[in-house]
């Protein structure tokens, strides 16, 4: 069994290369029987599960600020609902959500409706760009003290690799910040470059 963490995600992937599931709490890692049990009886397909676990996290750190939100339905000519976002308390979704629902006789139906739309499409945005870019890997066989660093990005739940293993951490994190301090021009060469590969890939 296999481990593997992202930078910036919250839950380590547990998987035997087909399978996998969600580890929250490190101490879990210990007990590999009942690890193989969980992955025998919970797993489910490793792309699968790695997309949910990145998306889990980048859902919880979005933040939704109401002016935003008024801009989307002044977008689409709805200026009773735009004037309505300024009663929202918070900006965090959760919060803004029971409200609204605690609200409905003033915030209506066509409000919610909007208000999921908005929330929606800033989840698929930011699920897009952690995507898109790339990220440290930590990669380890349960039990073994070894680990290895790549640099990679995982769309779609599917793993790209973009370098080779790295010897440790700090390394990885040194060549990731390399690679974001390029030209501007360089980096859009670089990621075109990316996606006509990706494209070539697809083809085969």
């Amino acid at each position: 069994m296999k481990v593997e963490s992202w930078q910036g995600i919250n839950g380590k992937l547990i998987h035997n290369g087909q399978k996998a599931i969600v580890v929250k709490d490190e101490q879990e890692l210990a007990d590999q029987d009942k690890l193989q049990d969980r992955l025998k009886q919970e797993g489910k397909p490793i792309d699968e599960v790695r997309k949910a676990l990145i998306k889990n996290t980048v859902k919880r750190q979005i933040k939704t600020d109401p002016l935003k939100i008024s801009s989307w339905f002044n977008r689409h000519q709805d200026s009773k609902n735009a004037k309505k976002t300024e009663k929202l308390v918070s900006d965090k979704p959760t919060h803004q959500y029971k409200q609204i629902k605690n609200e409905m006789t003033f915030f209506g139906e066509s409000f919610l409706e909007g208000f999921l739309g908005f929330y929606g499409l800033e989840v698929d945005n930011a699920l897009g760009r952690y995507e898109h870019n790339l990220h440290v890997l930590e990669a380890q066989e349960l039990g073994q003290s070894e680990k290895e660093y790549y640099l990679a990005t995982s769309e779609n739940g599917r793993v790209k690799l973009a370098t080779d293993p790295l010897p440790s951490q700090q390394i990885a994190e040194e060549q990731l910040n390399k690679f974001y301090q390029h030209e501007p021009e360089e980096m859009q060469a670089e990621q075109i470059q990316l996606r006509t590969s990706e494209d070539d890939g697809k083809e085969e």
